[in-house]
This record gives C-alpha cells, sequence and structure tokens, in this order.
C-alpha cells in the first residue's frame, strides 16, 4: 500500500489522541438523519474508532507484519471503553512498531513524519495561546519535519516532500509576518480559533499529498500559478538588485570608460562625418562584446532556466495545498506578505458569514 508506514503513523497519532478522528466533520455540512445517509464525517466517535481500528490492521499487516495490534483492538472495542487504558495499549503498540521498523530508515522516517506532521496541526489549541502554536513552526520544529520528508524516500510519492516542505515554508513565514497581530489577537480579538481550524483543514491536505490522492496531485489552480510567477518574478529582481548592490563597481567602472573613450573621440576629432564615423564604429564594437557577453551568459543561464521552472512547478503545486488563515490584514501587513511572497488568503466575505451564521451551535 502507497505511503503505508506515513499512513500508520497519522493513524496512531489519531487513535492516540481521539479529538483527530473528527476532523473530517470540519468540511461536512449539516447532516439530517431523516433524509441522509451519513458519510463517515457523520459518524459518532465510537463508529469512527471502529474503522480506524480496521485500518490499523490492515495497514501492520503491510508495514510491520511481525507486530500485533490485538491488544489495542481489544481495549478499544470492548463494551465498556476506558480511555486511558486504551491510550496505554497503543502506547504499547507504538513502541513495538519502532523496534519493528528501526532497520528501515525510510520506512521508519515515514512513521515518525505522520506522527509529528499530525502534532504540528493539533497540538496548539485555542485556549493554549499563541506561543503554542508559533513554537510547531519554528525553524527547529520544521527542519525535523523536512529530514523526515527527505529520508522517508520511497515510502512517500514522488514530489510530495518537496511540496509539503514548501507549504511548510509558505506557513512559516505567514506566521513570521502576522506574530505581532497573532500574540496581541489570540484571544481578545478570537484569532485562535480562526488560526487552528484552518491548521487543522491544512491537515488535511498535508495527508492528501502524503498519501498521493490524486485530488491534490493533479495540475495546481490558477490562481497557485499566479502566485508561482509572482515568486519568480520577485526572485528575479532580488537577484538584480542583489547583483548591482555587489558588483556596483564592476558596472560603474565599466560605465566610465565608456564615457571617457566617447569623450576622447569626440575632443580629439574634427567634423561631423568623422564624428558619427567613430561613434558607428565604437557603437559596432560595444555591440559586437555585448552580443559575445549574452551569448556567453544565454550559455551559462541554459541550464538555470528549467531549474527556474522546475521551482516555480514545485512553488505552484505548494501554494495549490497551502490553507493560510483569512485574518484581516493591515496595509504594512500585506507589503510584508508580498515581501515575503506569500499570497493572502481570498476570503469570500458575503459567503462565509452566511456560512457561519447557518452553522448550528
Amino acid at each position: 500500500m502507497a505511503s503505508a508506514a506515513f499512513r500508520l503513523g497519522w493513524l496512531m497519532a489519531q487513535l492516540f489522541d481521539q479529538r483527530r478522528l473528527q476532523i473530517d466533520e470540519l468540511f461536512s455540512p449539516p447532516f439530517d438523519p431523516d433524509v441522509q445517509l451519513p458519510v463517515v464525517a457523520d459518524l459518532d466517535l465510537v463508529r469512527k474508532r471502529e474503522l480506524a481500528l480496521a485500518d490499523l490492521t490492515d495497514l501492520l499487516g503491510g508495514v510491520a507484519p511481525g507486530v500485533t495490534d490485538a491488544d489495542v483492538q481489544a481495549a478499544g472495542l470492548g463494551e465498556q471503553f476506558n480511555a486511558a487504558v486504551f491510550a496505554d495499549k497503543v502506547k504499547a503498540l507504538h513502541q513495538a512498531i519502532l523496534d519493528q521498523l528501526v532497520a528501515d530508515d525510510q520506512q521508519i522516517s515515514a512513521y515518525q513524519l505522520g506522527l509529528a506532521l499530525s502534532d504540528t496541526c493539533w497540538l496548539a489549541t485555542p485556549e493554549g495561546g499563541a506561543a503554542a502554536f508559533m513554537v510547531m513552526f519554528q525553524r527547529g520544529q520544521v527542519a525535523s519535519l523536512k529530514t523526515w520528508l527527505a529520508s522517508a524516500g520511497d515510502a512517500i510519492p514522488p514530489e510530495s516532500a518537496g511540496i509539503v516542505g514548501q507549504s511548510l515554508d509558505n506557513w512559516q513565514d505567514w506566521i513570521d509576518v502576522n506574530a505581532k497581530g497573532i500574540t496581541k489577537n489570540w484571544v481578545s480579538g478570537g484569532q485562535g480559533r480562526q488560526i487552528v481550524t484552518a491548521l487543522h483543514i491544512q491537515a488535511m491536505a498535508w495527508h492528501s499529498v502524503l498519501v498521493g490522492d490524486p485530488q491534490t496531485s493533479g495540475s495546481p489552480a490558477m490562481s497557485a500559478w499566479i502566485q508561482a510567477a509572482s515568486s519568480v518574478v520577485r526572485a528575479a529582481r532580488t537577484v538584480t538588485v542583489s547583483a548591482l548592490h555587489r558588483f556596483w563597481w564592476l558596472f560603474l567602472t565599466i560605465a566610465v570608460v565608456i564615457a571617457g573613450v566617447l569623450v576622447l573621440v569626440i575632443v580629439g576629432l574634427h567634423g561631423a562625418s568623422r564624428v558619427w564615423t567613430s561613434l558607428v564604429w565604437l557603437g559596432g564594437c560595444l555591440g559586437g562584446v555585448g552580443v559575445g557577453f549574452r551569448s556567453s551568459v544565454g550559455k551559462a543561464m541554459g541550464g538555470a532556466g528549467s531549474q527556474v521552472w522546475a521551482a516555480a512547478e514545485l512553488d505552484a503545486a505548494a501554494w495549490n495545498v497551502t490553507w493560510l488563515p483569512a485574518l484581516k490584514q493591515g496595509a504594512g501587513q500585506r507589503r510584508g506578505l508580498d515581501r515575503a511572497g506569500v499570497a493572502p488568503p481570498q476570503m469570500r466575505a458575503n459567503l462565509e458569514a452566511a456560512a457561519v451564521r447557518d452553522r448550528p451551535a
């Protein structure tokens, strides 16, 4: 089964913290049992746990066939469910899985990635404060996730590591720009609940990428391509400014030499025809040098063009699965997001207001 080790880690995190089993309720419209058959999101927690335990047996058979989940099944499916006993059995199973996978770098990396990525999206709570949220996206935390993404190798779908890694960077940039506002308004402005809800939805998008869901592995939306194109233009502008800043003396020297030659030609020669002939000759020489320079640069940049296109494709794919919180942004924040290359989420005010108004309490 594709991404089985990652799926197993993700599922173990859900079983240990059963709030995570109810994540798909964020996507489901109100359910009316009188006229609708329930989808998984509409089931109660007990039934969802039963389905998760059935999935656990299948995943274990493919990832760690020497490990048994009999104790977890007995504790989870018993008539007298005890959350503490069930948690202890899940812990013991987790240790057994680690023992089984420790010799396989790709499998154990994918398994740990499933656990850690789920934690990134679920450890923050509206009641826990802004610091508990922001710490999950500090450099060390994201570096660990990227290490597991890279180490998982063939245990996750091709290119998924780059897409999720870039999407994590998008979140880091967004948090960095909004850090002061998040800290100030986490509770008082009600932003904490909005951010946590967005992060839960983001969890499903990242999960879909890492299990090879066709809905997230197709061509990016046009809005994602627009953001990727903006990033390429922004990068080109940054490179140009950086080159001018570092090598201003070279450009100045070239300009001074050309200006000096022109002055000498004009001062040293008499007669309009001789001046224009010399200027044409000088222009031809400079043009020849320019053609040679462009040819050399063109050859040097030939390979870079394909890499730039690959980077743009990756950026578009990452924006296609990035779900940032839709908070109000001031002028300073919008400028900061633009400099960081972050696309603010598009809010449909009337539609969102209607959805919140009509949602049952």
